[in-house]
Parts: C-alpha cells; sequence; structure tokens
C-alpha cells in the first residue's frame, strides 16, 4: 500500500465519517425542531380549545338572555298595553271632566238653552242635527 491508497483511504474515512457526523448533527435538530413544533401544536390546541369553551359559554349566556326575553316578551306587551289603556282612560274622564266644566261656563255666560233644543246628556260640545237646506234653482 502506497501512501495514495492510504490518503485516499483517510480522506474516503472522514468523509463518510463527516456524513455521518451531519447525519447525526441533523436528526438531532430534526428531533429539537420537531420537540418544538410538537409543543408549539399543543399549547395553539390548547389556546383554541380555551376560546372555543368560552365561545359556547357566551353563546349558551346569549341563547339562554333571548329564551328569556321570548318568554317574557308576552307579559311585557300586556303590562304596555295595560298601561296605555289607563293612560287612555285617564284622559278620557279628565276630557269628560274639561267637557262638563265647559258646559257649567257657557251655561252662566248664554244661559239655559232654549226650549226647543234639549241639553246634550253626554258632557260634549253641543251640536244642532243636519238639516239640508234646498238650493234654489240655478238660472
Amino acid at each position: 500500500m502506497t501512501i495514495e491508497m492510504t490518503i485516499a483511504g483517510m480522506i474516503a474515512g472522514l468523509v463518510v465519517g463527516a456524513a455521518g457526523a451531519g447525519w447525526r448533527v441533523a436528526h438531532g435538530l430534526n428531533r429539537k425542531f420537531d420537540q418544538k413544533l410538537r409543543q408549539i401544536t399543543d399549547t395553539h390546541r390548547k389556546q383554541h380549545e380555551a376560546v372555543v369553551d368560552k365561545l359556547n359559554a357566551s353563546h349558551a349566556l346569549a341563547k339562554k338572555e333571548l329564551d328569556h326575553q321570548r318568554s317574557s316578551m308576552p307579559r311585557q306587551l300586556a303590562v304596555a298595553s295595560a298601561d296605555q289603556r289607563s293612560t287612555v282612560a285617564r284622559l278620557e274622564e279628565q276630557l269628560r271632566a274639561a267637557y262638563v266644566e265647559l258646559d257649567l261656563l257657557r251655561l252662566e255666560v248664554r244661559g239655559p238653552a232654549p226650549v226647543g233644543q234639549p241639553r246634550p246628556p253626554s258632557g260634549f260640545a253641543d251640536t244642532q242635527p243636519f238639516v239640508p237646506q234646498q238650493k234654489s234653482a240655478r238660472r
């Protein structure tokens, strides 16, 4: 064996050793990368599950609130209409009282109604029946 063969063997050994070392380093880095990737993926999955749980909880709360609003709506409408009816009744009573007072004031100013015209029993304004008048024919 010559020196050339020995050098060639050494170079081949160095190349194989470098390749083996490179593979080992790359494999170690890949393992670290895989571990880091798994760790990041697990963290992301946990965060995603937490967000989904929060959204599900807020959806359930909103649905419960909506169901409550739906169930209480008829009662709220009944209360509002009763309030409106009582307001209308109160205003009608005030209007009747005002017309009675107006009739009393008119009676003081004008005196009693003439004999041919009856007093209105309702307390509302005096009205006369409509009697259409005959129009003279045009020429």
